[in-house]
């Protein structure tokens, strides 16, 4: 019988299991006193959620309520007249939430920037766990020794192109005579794709391919040199494309909210003009 035991072992049974294998838990027993399951690698004191974090949380809550309601009381807010169903204000802005999204449909096709740019975006972020499946530093917020540097580098080329496409693309936009749009209040020159149309190049170039192809070139790029620069693993380029994806988001919004003045036009927050109603801002300038 112990000789029919023994055949039923395992082959590896009796041999000392590595450290990094054995259990980061163990089981509670009912004792006196208070007990923990502690993990092996928790460093550092615990708090319990109830009451210590709860209430921190409840205090937050209270004094943020407290100072919203003392500015309701005492600042009045820059509201409008009541709304005239009639008559359109200029310029029109969504939420700042979706003011990103406003600014994309003044640079590419309405139907790419508010449908297929937006989506394909929630798609690429929900894909991100099924691209990067490695187990290593899951749960740590800088992973690796080059991820802030490849977060920085990321923020600088992304703040960098977003703003000169912006003021270039800027430069493309004409009014209905057909005259460029002034640019932070300075004449803007002659735009390329003012030559491209002019040559006689289909709508759909300018407006969905030349975007497509910049919102592929460009990341494949950051992708190139992060790879080339910090030796990146699928990690740091994770890292790279969605610090990319967050610095444009916060872009777009911060244009679209203190640099679009009248008619859309891009100005500085501070010489945005205001254009008397029923007055262009052409001949408001006198131009």
């Amino acid at each position: 019988m112990a000789q029919t035991e023994q055949q039923r072992l395992p082959e590896d049974a009796g041999r000392e299991i590595p450290v990094e294998m054995e259990k980061t838990y163990r089981l509670l027993a009912l004792v006196r006193g208070q007990t923990f399951a502690r993990p092996k690698y928790v460093e550092g004191d615990e708090v319990m959620v109830w009451p210590d974090l709860v209430v921190i949380e409840a205090i937050a809550a209270l004094v943020f309520t407290l100072l919203l309601t003392l500015m309701s009381v005492l600042i009045n807010a820059p509201l409008l007249t009541v709304a005239n169903p009639t008559k359109t204000p200029n310029p029109s802005k969504a939420p700042w939430y979706f003011l990103n999204l406003q600014e994309l449909l003044l640079h590419m096709d309405p139907m790419l920037a508010g449908v297929f740019v937006p989506g394909l975006a929630l798609v690429l972020i929900a894909a991100i766990p099924y691209v990067d499946k490695s187990p290593l530093g899951q749960g740590v917020w800088w992973y690796g020794a080059n991820s802030k540097k490849i977060a920085g580098f990321s923020a600088i080329y992304t703040t960098v192109l977003m703003l000169v496409l912006i003021i270039l693309d800027e430069q493309q936009r004409f009014d209905k005579a057909g005259n460029p749009r002034l640019v932070l209040g300075f004449w803007p020159g002659f735009g390329i794709l003012k030559q491209l149309n002019a040559a006689g190049l289909p709508y759909w170039f300018y407006s969905d391919l030349v975007p497509i192809a910049i919102m592929i070139g460009l990341p494949a790029i950051l992708v190139w040199l992060v790879k080339r620069l910090y030796d990146a693993d699928m990690r740091g380029v994770m890292i790279a494309l969605f610090t990319g994806f967050v610095v444009s988001y916060a872009i777009l919004t911060v244009v679209g909210t203190a640099f679009r003045g009248h008619g859309m036009e891009l100005w500085w927050p501070w010489q945005n003009p205001r254009v008397p109603e029923g007055a262009t801002i052409r001949t408001w300038l006198g131009v």
